[in-house]
């Protein structure tokens, strides 16, 4: 026979288990819970070297759908796809609307560090509109490949201004001619302009100008108080230089190079309009470029601006040649009180260039 429990001890027995159960509980309650320790973001380096011959230039398509973070993300994973597997030396975001610029450096680390790729430079700058309403960022590339692609070097093309699209971009055409490099051979072309009313239409007037080009076209400002242009581009020469490694026509606005290695620093901020201030972010970039390579010249410099007074400052206390120097205002930049924003291309191990003055 078996013997059944009693109505009491089953009674007696579940009381127990719930004062034990609500003991627990409290006991959890009561424990402090832990830390979550986030690890901090990747730190981009501020300078990275390049071999000229194995440049190649990349530009993430508009997107359509999404937040800030999310179209970070794909065009990022739509870059790392298109290169192949090769290296991302430098990375420009133009960030429009109003999502924080500064998450595209969190992502950036992230990302990169997720697929173990070596992290690049990065320069992020905030502009009036891209050529979608709906696009809130869009990304530029320098990428080292495996391959030999510029034999000859390249030709970078500073900013050309004009009072409109059309006029900067017949500038662009007009330096081009000065350096004999044809329009077939622009590589990559940035236009900052005062309005995008039809994109589709911009982008495929500068197809026809330049049809082999990575096209990427910003709305600089939100309210732009004229409908001035600048464009800059890089194009592959045709034919080494015959002056010497690093070649600069005044007039043109031009550097041809052939230097075997080329310096990509990222946006290096400075937070007041004076000349100390200035003068005090172009020594940091030079500090930069120096800590890879004792000896560089300047093949680009591009400072972004929020203000005149910055402007003004910015060109008068630049030591580098003018014509590899150009200033564009823009909307904003990815630090608290930061007044403008500078980004270099330098060639590694020569000591002087060549000037000719046309």
């Amino acid at each position: 026979m078996y013997r059944t429990s009693s109505p009491l001890g089953v009674v007696l027995a579940a009381c127990a288990l719930l004062c034990l159960s609500a003991a627990y509980a409290q006991k959890r309650k009561n424990e402090e819970p832990k830390t979550q320790v986030l690890p901090l973001p990747k730190e981009l380096p501020m300078a990275l070297a390049a071999d000229t011959e194995k440049l190649d230039f990349h530009i993430s398509p508009l997107l359509k759908t999404g937040g800030l973070a999310a179209q970070i993300r794909q065009s990022l994973n739509d870059l790392i796809r298109d290169t192949r597997g090769e290296t991302i030396i430098k990375l420009r975001a133009f960030v429009a609307g109003a999502g924080d610029a500064r998450r595209v450096q969190a992502l950036v680390g992230e990302i990169f560090a997720d697929r173990k790729l070596p992290l690049p430079v990065l320069s992020i700058i905030q502009v009036g509109a891209l050529g979608e309403n709906s696009a809130q960022v869009v990304i530029e590339a320098v990428v080292s490949t495996k391959r030999i692609v510029n034999p000859n070097g390249l030709a970078f093309l500073a900013g050309q201004t004009g009072a409109s699209l059309n006029e900067a971009l017949q500038r662009l055409r007009d330096s081009l001619g000065a350096v004999s490099v044809s329009s077939e051979r622009v590589l990559t072309c940035t236009c900052f302009t005062s309005r995008i009313p039809d994109f589709t239409s911009i982008r495929s007037s500068i197809l026809g100008v330049f049809p082999n080009t990575a096209v990427n076209v910003v709305q600089a400002l939100r309210e732009p108080p004229n409908d001035e242009s600048m464009c800059e581009a890089v194009a592959q020469l045709a034919q080494p230089p015959a002056q010497g490694p690093v070649v600069l026509l005044k007039n043109a606005r031009a550097t041809l190079v052939n230097s075997h290695q080329l310096i990509f620093t990222g946006l290096q901020l400075t937070f007041g309009n004076y000349l100390d201030d200035a003068h005090e972010a172009f020594a940091r970039l030079q500090r930069a470029a120096s800590a890879l390579e004792a000896t560089e010249v300047p093949v680009e410099v591009n400072a972004f601006s929020l203000d005149p007074f910055t402007d003004s400052a910015l060109r008068k206390t630049t030591s580098v040649p003018l014509s590899t120097f150009t200033v564009q205002p823009v909307e904003g930049l990815p630090g608290v009180d930061a007044s403008a924003g500078i980004e270099a291309v330098l060639a590694a191990h020569v000591a002087t260039p060549v000037t000719l003055a046309r």
